[in-house]
């Protein structure tokens, strides 16, 4: 089981350093965003990001979700490069219908984005990004399924550095404002699309096989609602907070919001990365639902000692990434911001069976069941809550999700969790983050100190108390041994 595990430990650890330089760019952006546009400003970046996540679903039908499963199934092992041609086919026909629509009617579009009219040349802009951006996603994901780590980070790296400079020279030096930033946006997505010509090269064939493209929107299509669900899970938020505010308040909860998604998304994003591709190759192993088991638990153990770590120091992350420019009251949204994605790591694990049993019908009642109630809720606690209230609503949106799609996955592919070391997993974490709530000293040295110590309670209670088990504990004293004495 180890050597399983160690080989996704190894695979999410080298995605993770892509994914968190990928992350880091909006990190980043986000804090040069903060003094070079104003709240609206931000606000109205955030809405047509919004927007575009949306969209996105719609250029590829779902064919993104189901091309890796077909394309790493040993049964198509001789039509690479017919699911990749007609995948590609597909994409770039629907993105051009797309852009042609918003051509013509530009100005209504960008009235539904943002409420104004005024944007049309960013609705443009947006809907040729979207193009670019969903091409690139089929070679990007045949670097994963060939384990490629470094044509990979070579992309994230360019992603990163690119974007940043861009920026910077658009906003800063040129003073393109907002329209800057969709400017920077596009030469980005250009310049991926042409590093990853090699790709291209070597599986489009130009063969368009409509048996496949069947197969694959068959699969696909199902997680479009999925997704689309998540999205509304997602940002809705937002569109509400907009109805019941203004901009402003929007930029304001999209600082808070970033800071708390970051630090948990970088490592479940890494995680999800290189999930997919280790339980595709793990279907027919008979060990397999004990390995995923074992990976829901050290993914629980990790994930929580993130969680905490931003909800004990959330106030001096947010103020050191605003530099004062916000109210550090806002840094409380953080912890449930953070919460909501430490609930969708475990929607990733899930979902294994549900893509080996090809039963992906079954995902769209789980997540709209969570968009519902994420959009009833942010309706009664936005106005009472303030912002804070959409936080709240997100948490229990993605809990509802999860708790389905438990119940949905068990009957396809029964996995037996180990829900009582879960569950002490989630009163490990609960412990300190109440004694922070508590009990908090004065000054910042003594305050630094003590919850610094709060953190170090997992790892204390994980190692001594006997959580682990036997063939863990050994596992873990070898591997500390051997960092020692390097």
């Amino acid at each position: 089981m180890f050597k399983h595990l160690n080989r996704l430990f190894k695979h999410s650890v080298l995605y993770g350093l892509s994914e968190t330089i990928s992350r880091g760019t909006g990190f980043v952006l986000v804090f040069i965003y903060v003094k070079a546009l104003t709240a609206a400003e931000l606000g109205i970046r955030t809405e047509f990001y919004a927007a575009s996540a949306f969209l996105v679903l719609f250029y590829t039908l779902g064919l993104d979700n189901a091309f890796l499963r077909y394309f790493m199934d040993d049964g198509f092992k001789d039509q690479k490069d017919r699911i990749f041609s007609t995948a590609l086919y597909f994409t770039v026909l629907t993105g051009v219908i797309f852009y042609t629509a918003a051509f013509f009617a530009g100005p209504t579009i960008s009235s539904l984005i943002a409420e104004s009219s005024s944007y049309v040349y960013i609705t443009h802009l947006l809907f040729l990004i979207l193009i670019l951006d969903t091409v690139v996603i089929y070679p990007t994901l045949i670097l994963r399924a060939e384990n490629r780590f470094l044509y990979y980070f070579i992309i994230s790296v360019t992603r990163f550095v690119l974007f940043i400079v861009l920026n910077i020279l658009f906003i800063g030096y040129f003073g393109r404002g907002l329209r800057g930033v969709f400017e920077a946006n596009l030469i980005v997505v250009l310049v991926v699309f042409a590093i990853l010509l090699p790709v291209y090269a070597k599986y489009f064939s130009g063969k368009l096989s409509f048996a496949i493209l069947k197969k694959l929107l068959y699969f696909g299509v199902p997680t479009i609602f999925t997704v689309f669900a998540l999205r509304i899970i997602d940002l809705a938020d937002r569109r509400l907070i907009l109805h019941y505010f203004d901009e402003s308040h929007v930029g304001e909860y999209a600082v808070p919001y970033t800071l708390g998604m970051v630090g948990i998304m970088v490592f479940v994003n890494s995680f999800r990365i290189a999930w997919q591709p280790f339980y595709l190759t793990l279907g027919s192993n008979p060990d397999a639902k004990r390995i995923f088991s074992r990976t829901a638990t050290y993914y629980a153990m990790f994930i929580s000692v993130m969680f905490l770590g931003i909800t004990l120091f959330r106030n001096e992350l947010f103020t050191l990434y605003t530099r004062g420019e916000y109210p550090v009251s806002l840094a409380n949204i953080m912890p449930f911001v953070s919460l909501s994605y430490v609930i969708y790591g475990f929607y990733v694990i899930m979902l294994a069976g549900v893509f080996l049993k090809e039963k992906t019908t079954i995902l769209p009642v789980a997540t709209f069941a969570g968009a519902a109630v994420n959009v009833g809720l942010n309706i009664v606690f936005i106005p009472k809550y303030g912002i804070i209230g959409a936080a709240y609503a997100t948490v229990i949106a993605y809990a509802v999700m999860v708790i389905i799609l438990y119940f949905f996955s068990r009957r396809i592919y029964r996995v037996e969790y180990e829900l009582k070391r879960l569950g002490a997993v989630f009163l490990i974490t609960a412990i300190p983050v109440i004694l922070s709530i508590v009990y908090a000293p004065g000054g910042f040295i003594g305050a630094l100190i003590y919850k610094s110590l709060l953190f170090l309670i997992p790892f204390i209670v994980f190692y001594f108390s006997g959580f682990l088990r036997g063939e863990e504990k050994r596992y873990v004293t070898q591997k500390i041994r051997s960092v020692i004495s390097d």
